[in-house]
């Protein structure tokens, strides 16, 4: 190595970055192609969180040296940093095929494919950096987060385990473990581990963003909000945080507050980035067209589209945008009383709009309180093009009727979510040998499958085919006697059907559901059925039996 270049790479392992970046550019403008130089001073770069100059090093010592490892390593990760998430994976596939046994190379593999939504891809890629090098603490943790992201809260403590036998003071591995003994259950340990390592390491926004996460889901709302506010100073671009605050309001029901602090979530979140050039509406009156806009999921849509008559007691004329994968809600939307319009297109809007809004910014525009709920039951319908044809259809079908909707399919950053939230299978399966009913799968797709119940699936319609929106989901939702859902969009619709409804719902309840134990104001037709021990299904399963065989008799009595 030349002197110059030793020089560089002693002061950027000294820490003085700014002195190695002055050397490193001394030496790239006398030789601008020196591979070594390219990748260290690619290294250092990012270091001092230029990402634009690492990538133009790292570029250029690749194109001279394409089967260096180091290089496409590192050149991937800052590919990483710079959200070329596609790119990365692709240098970083080749540092590995170059270098078999690297295990950084490895990690940042697996880094990429978490960030391409490729999630049992990326823990395999973990593994396989732990297994190159079992001391690697990175990979450790990063395996740990991917196993608890998806709900696999003892396989995730293993691998915290690993992290902290190598480093015990290593703080993303002590919230990490934290989260996992939550995800098993132990919410207590939980919150005391947190408590320790906010204690160790006050100014840690991620640990106190968890402890806000694990508060919340005790139902300690005050310790929550708390803690999330503390994440928030501590991390002002934190959206994590802000949606915190706002569900610990709500959750309690103070609905000002909260639905002024949900108003805090980004453009990106709300789906508006489209309709920018229209201004924003205050909720004052409005003499001309208010477009109000769809965004996250289907039941968020649903549930607050309740609110869009009053909107339109204030404006001349409503317009609905429900585009890209709410579209198939644009059926149901037309039925809603104060919708003029819906389009599934925002280019089809138009220009004589005068104002926007979300949907789910109507509460707090309107200044909702919880005495102001439910509203107007039903506040929604099905067309009558479909209401006709799944009568006479449902119609051929004994009685009772009942609707189950079991898997869900959640858009929440976070797989966890899915996991607690969908009912196993076992749950529902003494319902169907009951003789003389019909029962039908409500969910669209493989979620709906009526397979996943084995030999009592010949027991459940299958109709999967034709729900081909949900207008046709609420037609034949009507036309049954019960609806029994996990949290889902199908709950909230045939709630706001006003359709008999059992919410299957988990322990770490969303905040919608935890004003009242066992009812909902937004939806007067809904009984709750929740967890009484986090993950728990046994109790739930208990209850359903019982509630479903008085049910029964009732319906017997009064026939």
């Amino acid at each position: 190595m030349l002197p110059e270049l030793a020089e560089a790479f002693r002061l950027q392992q000294a820490g003085r970055l700014d002195d190695a970046e002055a050397a490193y550019a001394k030496l790239l403008a006398r030789d601008p192609d020196d591979p070594v130089a390219l990748i260290n001073a690619g290294a250092l770069a990012l270091a001092r969180d230029d990402v634009a100059a690492a990538l133009d090093r790292l570029e250029r010592a690749v194109a001279h040296v394409p089967r260096n490892a180091i290089a496409q390593n590192n050149l991937g990760f800052a590919q990483i940093r710079a959200a070329r998430f596609a790119a990365a994976l692709t240098s970083l596939d080749r540092a590995v095929a170059q270098k078999p046994d690297y295990a950084q190379a490895h990690n940042n593999r697996g880094i990429a494919l978490v960030r391409l939504a490729r999630p049992a891809d990326a823990r395999a890629a973990f593994e396989r950096a732990l297994a190159c090098d079992p001391a690697l603490v990175d990979a450790a943790v990063n395996l740990g987060d991917a196993l608890a992201d998806a709900g696999d809260g003892e396989a995730a403590l293993r691998a915290y385990d690993a992290a902290l036998g190598n480093a015990p003071g290593n703080a993303a591995a002590r919230r990490g473990r934290a989260f996992a003994l939550a995800l098993t259950g132990d919410l207590a340990r939980a919150a005391a581990a947190l408590d320790a390592a906010v204690a160790a390491h006050p100014d840690d926004a991620a640990a106190w963003q968890t402890l806000g996460a694990v508060a919340n889901w005790a139902w300690d709302h005050e310790r929550a909000e708390t803690a999330f506010r503390r994440a928030a100073a501590l991390a002002p671009a934190s959206d994590d945080a802000r949606f915190g605050i706002a569900s610990t309001l709500l959750a309690r029901g103070r609905f000002r507050d909260g639905f002024t602090a949900l108003e805090q979530r980004p453009a990106g979140v709300r789906g508006e980035v489209a309709l920018m050039p229209y201004p924003i509406w205050t909720g004052d009156m409005l003499a001309g067209t208010l477009l109000l806009h769809g965004e996250q999921g289907f039941g968020d849509v649903i549930q607050f589209a309740r609110f869009i008559a009053a909107a339109r007691a204030r404006v001349a004329r409503i317009v609905v945008l429900v585009d890209g994968y709410l579209a198939p809600l644009a059926p149901l939307l037309r039925t809603c009383a104060g919708v003029d319009a819906v389009t599934t297109n925002a280019a089809d809007v138009g220009g004589a709009i005068e104002a926007r809004a979300s949907i789910l910014s109507l509460p707090h525009l309107l200044g909702i309180a919880v005495a102001d709920l439910p509203g107007r039951i039903p506040y929604l319908k099905a067309p009558e093009d479909a209401r006709a044809t799944w009568a006479a259809r449902v119609a051929r079908w004994p009685a009772p009727r009942i609707g189950l909707a079991w898997s869900v399919a959640a858009r929440d950053a976070h797989g966890y979510a899915e996991r607690h939230k969908s009912v196993p299978r076992s749950v529902l399966a003494p319902l169907l040998q009951t003789p003389d009913a019909a029962f039908v799968s409500l969910q669209p797709g493989a979620a709906g499958d009526p397979a996943a119940f084995g030999a009592s699936a010949r027991r459940i319609e299958d109709v999967r085919g034709d729900l081909v929106d949900f207008g046709a989901t609420a037609a034949l939702i009507g036309s049954l006697d019960l609806v029994i859902a996990a949290d889902t969009a199908v709950a909230h619709l045939a709630g706001a059907l006003g359709i008999p409804v059992w919410l299957l719902d988990r322990y770490n309840a969303c905040w919608r559901w935890r004003l009242a134990a066992d009812r909902s104001p937004w939806y007067p037709s809904m009984t709750i059925l929740r967890q009484t021990e986090f993950g728990v299904w046994a109790d739930v399963a208990k209850r359903l039996d019982g509630r479903f065989a008085a049910w029964r008799r009732e319906r017997r009595r009064l026939s």
